[in-house]
């Protein structure tokens, strides 16, 4: 009898320039971000339920802020907002990632996997 063996796996991206990320992303439910070329962001849809386990006092009212890319995880700021340790992780494949916003990829903590369409 021969057994198949398969699993996922994340596969971590490099995003360096801003025309990386620049642009709306979306996700499954409908929640977007757009990350503008001068470093801001403004996301829609996100609720407090998204946020509960991240720690984030007032992350649903407030959802914009500033970012910065710097390889695999880029810094990320909401405006307002006591987040330390916030970030953005990006996965996938150079040609079509995935960005979400975490304190911890690795042990699972992306609410929202944000993909975006190209041109």
């Amino acid at each position: 009898m021969t057994f198949l063996l398969a699993s996922c796996s994340v596969y971590p991206v490099e995003v360096n320039t801003a025309d990386q990320l620049t642009g709306v992303w979306s996700d499954w439910s409908g929640a977007t971000v757009e990350f503008k070329d001068d470093g801001t962001f403004t996301a829609k849809g996100l609720d407090k339920a998204d946020v509960v386990g991240w720690g984030c006092s007032g992350f649903a009212d407030r959802q914009h802020g500033t970012w910065s890319p710097s390889g695999t995880y880029g810094t990320v700021t909401f405006d307002g907002v006591d987040c330390e340790d916030m970030k953005l992780a990006f996965y996938g494949s150079p040609d079509s990632f995935i960005a979400c916003f975490t304190r911890d990829v690795t042990s699972g903590g992306c609410t929202h996997e944000f993909s975006r369409e190209k041109d």
